[in-house]
């Protein structure tokens, strides 16, 4: 059986207050986590198995860090899809994480 993954790319300013709180929740081996200290928009790229329960606590998180303020925009991209989620809620985002390849870009 193939190992499915999704991608988040988180800017730097989300990347300093999520990434360490994402290592944390999330199983080590489940994860791959690349730094890319020159581009501020995809700051950090972080590769995770597409499990229910690495999903359920991504989406938790990501509610989280916006009802901080610290996340403001959620781009989501399957495809050829691209499309604006700043507002979806927390099973939404659980959705869209258990989509096929799928990628969120969160700034």
């Amino acid at each position: 059986m193939t190992t499915k993954w999704l991608t988040l790319f988180l800017s730097q300013s989300v990347s300093q207050v999520m990434l360490d709180d994402l290592r944390a929740i999330l199983p080590a081996d489940a994860i791959k986590v690349f730094v890319n200290g020159l581009d501020e928009t995809h700051y950090a790229t972080l590769e995770c198995v597409q499990a229910d329960q690495h999903c359920a606590l991504i989406a938790s998180a990501i509610v989280v860090w916006r009802q901080l303020g610290h996340v403001h925009h959620i781009l989501y991209k399957k495809g050829e899809v691209l499309r604006e989620e700043n507002d979806a809620t927390q099973f939404q985002l659980f959705t869209l994480l258990k989509t096929h390849r799928a990628v969120l870009q969160i700034s």
